[in-house]
């Protein structure tokens, strides 16, 4: 994270063209944290790091990687981060987007919006008749995977919940007088 700060001033200063004051503003926080950050004084919390993150459009990977380039690539867009493709998912992409290098390799444009599927949902994809047979498919492929993070988010929280230990902390005695002196006034 030796250039998180660089990175932070280069978003500020070159591609929203803003002042130190205004994003802080925009942000939440004082013009202080903001240069603190810029001049790799502090780091930012977490909260603060997904703030950044949506407010300059680059993920939190783009900002904690020291191999990235200072100037984020399509691939670093915060809100591209749904969009991309990784090792054994399959890209739908058009007949004419396709090219052969002259070793035989073909090349495929990956176009804004291009569907992607994984393996599962590959082999279904496969036997969709037509373009609204695959539209419905990836509707509901998205509201299958909604569900699973909606039943997983749940779990989580009640496993968080059984883990808390109950208070056990005695009531402070100044506190236990009070309230039987507000008890005998009412």
């Amino acid at each position: 994270m030796r250039r998180l700060h660089l990175k932070l001033f280069y978003l500020r200063t070159r591609l929203k063209r803003e002042a130190q004051g205004v994003t802080a503003k925009i942000l939440g926080v004082r013009p202080a944290t903001m240069s603190h950050l810029e001049q790799g004084r502090s780091l930012p919390t977490l909260p603060m790091l997904l703030a950044l993150c949506k407010h300059y459009d680059v993920t939190p990977t783009y900002l904690l990687d020291d191999a990235r380039p200072i100037d984020p690539s399509g691939r670093d867009r915060w809100s591209e981060r749904n969009n991309v493709v990784a090792r054994g998912s399959w890209l739908e992409v058009a007949e004419a987007a396709m090219v052969t290098a002259h070793d035989g390799t073909r090349l495929a444009a990956v176009q804004p919006g291009a569907r992607f599927f994984d393996a599962a949902a590959q082999a279904q994809r496969v036997t969709c008749p037509d373009a609204a047979a695959a539209s419905q498919l990836e509707v509901d492929l998205q509201a299958a995977s909604s569900q699973r993070d909606r039943e997983l988010e749940e779990t989580l929280s009640r496993e968080l919940i059984g883990q808390r230990k109950p208070r056990t902390k005695p009531v402070a005695k100044s506190s236990l007088k009070a309230a039987m002196a507000q008890a005998e006034l009412g």
